[in-house]
């Protein structure tokens, strides 16, 4: 593999929107790390890739603990000495089947919240040094219309207090959608951009089984996220939100920078992160002055 190949990982990438977004820049010519929370997962959608025939590689981790995600951005960071683009594609949702039923991690958190929010925030932290030293690096985080009506519940993230899952799935979209604007600003000297979007209701098992509605194609969702990857016209677009393709306007929380703040502060201590680590880019750990 030539050592300007530009290599992207692509979270949930085994099927639906995620191995959409992998083939799209597969055949055009990048490396891909391609994510899966097994290894049986991981390969089979590399050999649906092309096997041998293409530059896709698996990478392995349960999302859905804060360990796993650790030991995931080490392993990327040791085999590669770039990162053009981090997708941050997986996603979970509490099914219709399901509705009554909470989901808690091993590591004590909400599920939507673990592995919608924390999981891509710190992923992302952790790989912030890799971005900052490859060129004009992009990330793009898939949230949510969802993010519409979200809300951050302070004082219960873990809804251990009035349950309800699609305010669950909202309260992470949200979140998604706060970091992605937060991370564009706090990195934006180092050209490492981030840009979040609701992909469309895309006819992938997640959205059957939970809105029902599913009038867009699965097609239609990969080839939107993988614009923001791949798209000329968007290298130095940043902080903004997406629906579909079109430009737009998120949540007014995305806009609330003390929110964000918080946001962060919480993050950190959720995900059990250190902000001397070495492998988070210098940006995010000096001070920030006041945007003007």
């Amino acid at each position: 593999m030539a050592e300007d190949t530009p290599t992207a990982m692509v979270t949930g990438a085994a099927s639906g929107l995620g191995f959409g977004v992998a083939q799209r820049l597969s055949r055009a010519g990048w490396r891909v790390l391609v994510h899966a929370r097994s290894e049986q997962r991981a390969n089979d959608a590399v050999r649906r890739l092309g096997g041998g025939r293409s530059q896709a590689e698996p990478v392995v981790a349960d999302l859905a603990r804060l360990d796993d995600v650790s030991r995931l951005a080490q392993d990327v960071a040791a085999r590669s000495g770039r990162l053009d683009a981090l997708v941050n594609n997986a996603g979970v949702a509490t099914l219709n089947a399901h509705m009554l039923r909470r989901l808690v991690t091993s590591d004590g958190y909400l599920g939507e919240w673990q592995v919608n929010f924390l999981a891509p925030f710190a992923l992302t932290v952790l790989l912030s040094g890799l971005l900052a030293s490859t060129a004009r690096a992009r990330v793009v985080n898939v949230s949510s219309v969802a993010q519409g009506w979200g809300r951050i519940h302070w004082d219960d993230r873990n809804m251990e207090h009035g349950w309800d899952r699609m305010a669950a799935y909202a309260q992470s979209k949200i979140a998604l959608t706060m970091f992605t604007s937060e991370f564009a600003l706090r990195m934006a000297s180092t050209g490492v951009t981030a840009n979040s979007l609701h992909p469309g209701m895309c006819n992938t098992k997640m959205v059957r089984g939970t809105f029902l509605i599913a009038p867009h194609t699965v097609s239609y969702g990969a080839d939107n996220i993988t614009r923001l990857v791949l798209g000329a016209d968007l290298a130095g677009t940043t902080g903004r939100y997406f629906d579909g393709p079109s430009l737009t306007t998120p949540n007014p929380l995305a806009a609330d920078r003390e929110a964000r703040r918080r946001l962060w502060d919480l993050a950190v201590t959720d995900a059990r992160l250190d902000p001397s680590h070495p492998s988070i880019a210098p940006a995010l750990r000096r001070h920030l002055a006041e945007p003007t």
